[in-house]
């Protein structure tokens, strides 16, 4: 009996430190409702900015007021319906049927320019409306450069929480919760604002700060704007970063949107592909397996294959390289992207190895650092044929933002965290001496001249060194259970300036149309145009002897 006794004693207690510390608020809210005189009104409050990393505004609240009326007390209705519509862009007849509709509260307008302000008090007062319309500050969402990283930055509801992308992910940080008010209508038609929450207003939002480059992202753009005119493709994602500390520096991708007017789009126009979507790679795997077979000391670094004349059967399907080659050196299989060099090198590779190589690349997880971000999927290595074709890049798929992290290890020999909010703490070193010095060394030479001789001529800088590899992946037909040979996936991933990376940066083209879409047409010319203009933007002396 002692113990229900107590039972009882200590709900009641709890029940009653609940609405006096933490429901007391809601509590009356749900009292307030109840009454026809009363009605509470929620008032948004600031939301911090999002900054690139010179602390231009990607995104900010604008400034703004609403406007509401009790409708039961409004005089002179049409009157003040005409002299409103002046400013709120909205016809007589719909604010006049706000006006009669039987609530207690209704908004005649929300988010108006806050400059109208003594306009519509002294509209209010002229129509002898004080009592029964006011004015309430608040804020809008305003992206003042358009689409500009849409993609990336995502959006705001009408609530004022971030819907998706970095406004989305940052919500904790950007949104505070609004003040609540309690409006009562009193005698002779008047109505009181009464404050029920004596708390602490949660106003903690901050300003953020990214990692994104202003300069260079309009730059990214800009070239992704030529890829879609030139070769009208399905889908472009364009990333730079830092090399040594992992900021992303740009992030462009196609489709794209106007966050102001997000409702106008359709869902994929806001998808930020370079880390929602995974592509088969193609021959940008190349440098890692032949990499690992020269650091297993597998094969030599002189080491010579026969081609098969561009023609190889392999695990019951045929693979074939762009041009028929005889015997090739090492560094021609990766100069000349043979696809049949690369499979004689990777079957040296166990399962082991490879399994060894893709955690080091971190391809068993996502950086968990933008919306949205996928696992690369990788096949099932038990399987010899599925080693054979990874490295050249088919049955493994990965997205933008984990090709350009592993193109990093080529540039620097470590694998450093990609990063979107900019900070003072020191890179987050995933891994450090993937390969040997002499065989970055080699590999570095070899991607150099890649672009200098090889399959990425079109990527050649008068200016500027550049290192990388094209990359060509047919799509998968699922209806005909084969490769495609019209749909393609064409890249182009490097770093620069290669005698001294500083940044690293990946091109991916998803079905582009005319004449040979391959990554060294569709991808690397384009690349080129992307170093040139940063360099030039960030002041960089050409690194080319003479120039």
């Amino acid at each position: 009996m002692t113990f229900f006794l107590l039972l009882g004693f200590s709900v009641i207690l709890f029940r009653a430190a609940y609405l006096q510390l933490i429901g007391r608020l809601d509590y009356v809210e749900r009292i307030a409702e109840k009454f026809p005189k009363t009605v509470v009104v929620r008032i948004p409050v600031y939301r911090g900015s999002i900054k690139d990393r010179a602390g231009r505004d990607l995104a900010l609240s604008y400034p703004t007021i609403s406007i509401y009326a009790f409708p039961k007390v409004v005089r002179n209705k049409e009157d003040l319906a005409r002299r409103l519509s002046a400013i709120l862009n909205e016809k007589e007849d719909v604010l006049i049927s706000k006006l009669n509709e039987d609530k207690k509260f209704v908004w005649l307008a929300r988010n108006v320019d806050r400059s109208y302000k003594n306009y519509v008090r002294e509209v209010i007062k002229d129509t002898g409306n004080s009592p029964a319309v006011g004015i309430e500050e608040g804020f809008t969402r305003v992206y003042p450069h358009g689409h500009l990283a849409s993609n990336l930055m995502g959006f705001v509801g009408g609530d004022g929480r971030g819907l998706e992308g970095l406004e989305y992910a940052l919500d904790s940080v950007l949104y505070s919760k609004p003040i609540k008010r309690i409006f009562v209508s009193a005698s002779k038609g008047y109505t009181l604002a009464l404050d029920t929450d004596d708390s602490p207003l949660n106003l903690k939002t901050s300003d953020v700060y990214t990692t994104l480059d202003l300069g260079i992202q309009g730059i990214a753009e800009d070239v992704r704007d030529q890829i879609v005119k030139d070769w009208n493709p399905r889908r472009v994602a364009i990333l730079v970063m830092d090399v040594r500390t992992g900021d992303i520096l740009a992030l462009a991708t196609y489709p794209y949107y106007d966050p102001n007017h997000y409702r106008d789009y359709p869902p994929q126009s806001r998808r930020n592909y370079a880390v929602t979507d995974l592509f088969e790679p193609g021959s940008v795997m190349k440098p890692f397996f032949i990499g690992t077979a020269l650091d297993k000391g597998y094969i030599p670094y002189n080491y010579t294959l026969y081609a098969e004349m561009g023609k190889m059967e392999i695990f019951g399907r045929i693979v074939r390289d762009v041009h028929p080659y005889g015997t090739l050196t090492l560094d021609q299989v990766l100069i000349k992207s043979s696809n049949i060099g690369t499979i004689k090198v990777a079957r040296f590779l166990s399962k082991k190895d490879v399994q060894e190589l893709f955690r080091k690349l971190y391809f068993y997880d996502e950086f968990h650092v933008l919306p949205g971000e996928v696992r690369p999927r990788i096949p099932d290595l038990q399987y010899p044929a599925n080693i054979l074709y990874a490295s050249i890049g088919q049955g493994i798929a990965l997205n933008l933002l984990h090709l350009c992290a592993a193109f990093g290890v080529l540039a620097t020999n470590q694998l450093v965290k990609p990063r979107i909010l900019l900070t003072n703490d020191p890179p987050q070193i995933l891994t450090s001496g993937v390969f040997s010095e002499r065989t970055l060394r080699w590999l570095q030479k070899n991607l150099m001249r890649v672009v200098e001789e090889g399959t990425a001529k079109l990527a050649r800088s008068q200016f500027f060194t550049i290192a990388g590899k094209t990359g060509t992946s047919q799509k998968f037909d699922f209806a005909i259970r084969r490769y495609s040979r019209e749909k393609v996936v064409a890249y182009f991933v490097g770093y620069f300036p290669a005698t001294n990376p500083l940044f690293v940066a990946g091109i991916m083209v998803d079905e582009p149309k005319g004449p040979n879409p391959y990554g060294g047409t569709a991808a690397a010319p384009y690349f080129k145009e992307l170093v040139e203009r940063v360099a030039f933007l960030k002041g960089l002396k050409p690194d080319k002897t003479g120039q």
